[in-house]
């Protein structure tokens, strides 16, 4: 299995690592013995916190409200004791029997050794990466550099030899060319609707601010109008992009921000609803355990005292740290300082150790909004300044391989569309039809992989590297070595960063909390949901419902299975080798499987 560790160690070290990323607040957490800790425990994801805290308004306080103001943090909304009095019974051991599932539930997802706590939202790196791989120094660098800079000379000679053959024989200019035509009409509307899209992402924020000042619980309303909304909002846009005049090429492209922004909206909302989930359950375990050692309420009756202050005390020593994990305040898991979980939740958000719920505001949204990723979390790595002989490389980049794939496209792949639709118009049997379909791939692969490398290098590394550099964020790390990737499997994990981390958080681990589902069978839900998503995106080219990029994408799974047995598994050569024979073929394959059937 290919890792960027392996990569970086063949190159010496393929990365540096950011000038600011993100780091703990306080190196004095790590200098302390483990073995008073709590016993470990997990989160089970979004849906298994369901802490029976409906209930409970937020109020403030005002001595720990104005401690707050002074050192310029959010007044936080706590569990009062009058709201704690007027439970009743009834809701009272409702609200332990929910406590006391979790806390087992959090036992047996524990997968560490030791009494060390795990974070619900563990699949993120606290470590950033400067540079792309294509652009660490340490490739520059490498003796293989030159093949880098053969590539581009390859290409550059591929374009001129075609647009010499168009201008001086056929007369033909890239801007007179019909696929040029296509790509700059309606670009004034196309800014327009994306402008759109973009701003009706902020409901998002406004249900968290409501949430924040008390208007409605994550927990109650909050997280069925974001889900109502998401729906809607997917459907609306698709429909809208979908059957409204576009020309193909704006609309491939709104179709693919759409669904960036709606993961976007999607990781910003939930991320901070789980969040609310652990805050109101340590806001109410702290009181109800204050309350319990004042002697001032009663024990349910399914709980003798000791029990419940076990209870209670695990509960808090896990949101205290999960709350300052995710904030960044500790590093990893197993970096935890007993003393720190011992300190109130208070003190921790007046030291500004706990993030949350401060970050809800509309600039901290918006910034999100600009950084290239769709995975939101309390802390970004940030840079420094923006390197602008960096950024500039980027921007001519990005034009340049812009009108490099509209060279290809126009010299090498629009002449075979026309031919596809004459072969279509042709009443060939079934032998011809299948021999000209064959020639027609044949002639499709070496322009179709030309394309491929351009788009993956033109997005992962010229377009979100620039975007990256204006918005001052740290993390480069968009994607691996999937040039050098065994299996299929493995190509999804390190071909798309960023919509990997997503799916991980969001998909794959939201599905096991969520439905209880096994890995193997969550792998097949996030397959799936992706597969329908790439298919849309055809449909959104070609205009035509066929589901063959769908049947592809699935066809994997069985691809992976047969990798990893006890044949395959140490075969490397053979295993990249039917990789590359997949990126090569099968992109032209899937495209004249659209265009003649």
């Amino acid at each position: 299995m290919v890792k960027r560790s392996e990569t970086e160690d063949n190159l010496e070290k393929i990365s540096n690592r950011a000038e600011n990323p993100r780091m703990p607040l306080s190196s004095d957490f790590y200098n302390s013995d483990l073995s008073s800790l709590p016993s470990s425990t997990e989160v089970t994801g979004l849906a298994e916190e369901k802490v029976h805290l409906d209930e409970i308004r937020q109020l403030d306080e005002s001595k720990e409200a104005s401690d707050l103001r002074r050192r310029k943090v959010e007044p936080r909304k706590v569990v009062s004791d009058d709201k704690l009095r007027s439970l009743d019974h009834k809701q009272i051991e409702s609200i332990f029997l929910t406590l006391n599932s979790v806390y087992h539930q959090r036992l047996e997802r524990n997968k560490r050794k030791g009494n060390i706590f795990k974070s619900s939202f563990a699949d993120l790196s606290a470590d950033s990466t400067q540079y792309t791989i294509l652009d660490s120094p340490q490739v520059k660098d490498s003796q293989f550099y030159g093949f880098f800079i053969l590539f581009w000379l390859a290409t550059a000679f591929f374009i001129l030899k075609d647009a010499l053959h168009a201008i001086l024989e056929d007369g033909l200019f890239i801007y007179k060319a019909p696929v040029f035509k296509i790509f700059v009409a309606g670009l004034p509307k196309i800014a327009f609707t994306d402008a759109l899209m973009y701003l009706s992402i902020f409901f998002a924020y406004f249900v968290q601010n409501l949430c924040l000042n008390g208007h409605i619980t994550w927990k109650g309303a909050g997280w069925i109008i974001m889900s109502v909304y998401e729906l809607g909002f997917f459907i609306f846009w698709i429909g809208y992009l979908l059957f409204f005049d576009f020309q193909w090429i704006g609309r491939v492209f709104l179709v693919l921000h759409m669904f960036v922004l709606l993961m976007k909206m999607h990781s910003y909302a939930f991320y901070n609803g789980y969040l609310w989930q652990i805050l109101l359950e340590l806001q109410f375990s702290e009181q109800y355990l204050t309350r319990l050692n004042n002697k001032e309420c009663k024990i349910p009756d399914k709980f003798e005292e000791d029990k419940l202050r076990k209870l209670l005390a695990e509960s808090i020593a896990f949101c205290r740290f999960e709350l300052l994990h995710q904030s960044v305040a500790i590093g990893k898991e197993d970096e935890v300082d007993p003393q720190t979980l011992k300190r109130s939740l208070h003190k921790l958000q007046a030291d500004e150790l706990i993030k949350f719920p401060q970050n809800i505001t509309f600039k901290n949204f918006f910034t999100f909004t600009m950084f290239p990723t769709v995975v939101y979390e309390l802390v970004f790595p940030r840079t420094q300044r923006i390197r602008k002989s960096f950024l500039l490389e980027k921007v001519i980049a990005i034009f340049g391989i812009i009108s490099i794939m509209l060279f290809v496209a126009e010299y090498a792949i629009y002449p075979l569309v026309m031919r596809s639709i004459e072969l279509r118009s042709n009443n060939l049997n079934s032998i011809d039809y299948t021999a000209a379909y064959v020639l027609f791939v044949v002639d499709m692969i070496p322009p179709f992989m030309v394309e491929y490398l351009l788009v993956f290098y033109l997005i992962w590394d010229a377009i979100l590297n620039a975007i990256g550099e204006l918005s001052y964020y740290g993390d480069r790390d968009f994607y691996g070595p999937w040039w050098s990737c065994v299996d299929w499997f493995e190509y999804a994990r390190l071909w798309n960063k960023p919509v990997h981390r997503f799916l991980l958080r969001h998909v794959y681990h939201s599905s096991i909390s969520a439905f209880r589902l096994n890995k193997s069978q969550a792998n097949l839900v996030t397959f799936v949901i992706s597969s329908f998503i790439h298919e849309l995106v055809m449909y959104a080219i070609f205009q035509r419902l066929r589901g063959y990029l769908w049947l592809f994408q699935m066809s994997q799974i069985p691809l992976v299975m047969i990798s990893r047995t006890n044949y395959l598994r140490d075969k490397k050569v053979l295993g990249n080798a039917i990789c590359w024979i997949g990126f090569t073929s099968g992109p032209a394959i899937i495209c004249t499987l659209y265009l003649i059937f």
